[in-house]
């Protein structure tokens, strides 16, 4: 075995990885940018290195059939020893295979796809197909014509490059073939490596528009059209002006102008979410301070019960025994109807509870309140409302729908307040319609039943991140009929 052969063994492994990491960057795409919900488990992975073996079983196939087509192949160290008919076999031979390669490869990206994706999964995996093949396609032909630009444009070694490899050019095109290879493979692991510790680990997801999808598919397409429009009349003149072209705008647009159209959008997408979700908090904050400010009034009101028993007891001693019973009912219906409904023993949350379960009210849907926080939760008042605001509205919307979908089961919403020797557990449950897919409620990027799916779908994932801060613990159960959501809080 020469060194050429040798190369030609890497360029066949490195040509693998790099086809099984694109198959991974599309499943990254689809969850931090797509919003679909992707499992990546480690025997998934491992799977994916059955595209190694079936390459390998092909070339051995291959190799079986030559020789026994010409057992003079394996001994031959020159084309020109072999005759003309079996060199038109073989090259008819290594076009079949090669076929049979990109056609099975893909097939198994597809049975990868569908064990990946736990909703639509015929929809989403052929829509995964369809981008993993045409970012294929994108990375080969920006990285083929830019070495046939940095290597002049030469038509000829374009062409020869393109249909097999010669035999005055073997040497040639093996180590250009290489080269061609070992690019597209560190532009992939660049891609995959951007896309996971920047985005996946870091459980950055966003969901980018349609039209910026669209633009992106029309631009990915572009570069397996652009390529066959005959610029020229003679084609030897169309590939050169292609090729200078493709090989100044490729390196400047081909990579950079898809990764600032995700950049963008991602981040105009976590904008509009921020702003969302800060419009909601301060909506919410603003309600509390008024609630608060009412409390205030309240706590005036019972500082001038003194002053008001006063003035009864004057009623007594003067005899004015039913004029005083008169002013005490008074008093005390005041007095009622001025205090808390709800005690939670968190300030805070006592704001929310109260807030809520007017909201509750309106909507005919029955709540009650068991258990007190001892001290308070200890949380900045932001985190209370983030969490709590959230699991209650979420709880309210999962009970409506219930009431609606199911009229012979009233609504409801239930709020337990336990405390173990480590933790506050606050336990909400709600009636529900159906069984909710917890893992996938938790898992899911921008999960949502809602239909504004823009903007909700994130409140549980808030929830999570927000007691997580305090290394806390959120854990959900689901049956038939009710939804239940526990939150853990630590105890200071």
């Amino acid at each position: 075995m020469t060194i050429y052969d040798f190369l030609n063994l890497i360029s066949i492994a490195l040509s693998n990885v790099t086809f099984i990491l694109a198959t991974f960057i599309i499943l990254l795409v689809a969850s931090c940018f797509l919003g679909h919900y992707v499992v990546i488990t480690k025997k998934m992975i491992i799977a994916t290195c059955g595209t190694i073996l079936f390459t390998i079983l092909v070339h051995v196939a291959v190799a079986i059939v030559m020789y026994k087509m010409d057992p003079a192949l394996m001994t031959a160290n020159e084309l020109s020893e072999l005759s003309e008919d079996t060199i038109k076999a073989i090259n008819t031979l290594n076009s079949i295979s090669s076929s049979v390669l990109n056609i099975g490869v893909f097939i198994y990206a597809f049975i990868i796809y569908l064990f990946a994706f736990k909703e639509k999964r015929i929809r989403r995996s052929l829509e995964s197909i369809i981008i993993l093949w045409l970012y294929y396609g994108y990375i080969n032909n920006m990285v083929l014509n830019t070495i046939i630009y940095i290597m002049g444009g030469d038509y000829m070694k374009y062409t020869s490059f393109l249909v097999g490899l010669q035999e005055e050019d073997y040497k040639f095109n093996t180590a250009l073939l290489t080269i061609y290879i070992g690019i597209c493979f560190v532009l992939t692991v660049f891609v995959i490596l951007l896309l996971y510790f920047g985005y996946y680990k870091k459980e950055r997801f966003y969901v980018l528009s349609i039209k910026s999808r669209i633009f992106f598919v029309v631009w990915l397409c572009s570069f397996y059209i652009v390529p066959s429009i005959p610029f020229r009349e003679d084609l030897s003149e169309s590939h050169e002006l292609l090729c200078r072209v493709f090989g100044v705008i490729i390196p400047i647009l081909g990579f950079i102008a898809p990764s600032l159209l995700v950049l963008t959008a991602a981040e105009k997408s976590l904008k509009e979410k921020n702003e969302y979700q800060e419009t909601y908090l301060t909506a919410e904050l603003e309600y509390i301070e008024q609630y608060k400010r009412s409390q205030t009034e309240t706590r005036a009101f019972r500082h001038d019960i003194i002053n008001n028993l006063s003035l009864t007891s004057m009623m007594l001693e003067e005899g004015r025994i039913e004029e005083a019973g008169d002013h005490l009912k008074s008093l005390l219906g005041n007095v009622r109807s001025l205090s808390p409904t709800y005690i939670t023993g968190d300030e805070m949350l006592d704001c929310i509870v109260a807030m809520k379960a007017d909201k509750m009210k309106e909507m005919e849907i029955s709540f009650a309140l068991d258990g007190v926080i001892d001290g308070g939760l200890n949380l900045k008042p932001m985190d209370v409302c983030s969490i709590f605001a959230n699991a209650l509205d979420n709880a309210i919307e999962a009970s409506s729908k219930s009431q609606t979908e199911d009229s012979s089961d009233s609504a409801w919403i239930k709020m337990d307040i336990k405390r173990t020797e480590k933790f506050f557990v606050i336990k909400i449950a709600n009636s529900a319609a159906k069984q909710v897919d917890v893992e996938k409620l938790f898992m899911s990027a921008g999960y949502t039943s809602k239909k504004d799916k823009e903007h909700h779908g994130f409140g549980l994932r808030n929830i999570r991140k927000a007691v997580e801060d305090y290394d806390g613990l959120v854990k959900a159960e689901s049956d038939e009929s009710s939804f239940a959501l526990s939150i853990m809080i630590p105890r200071k």
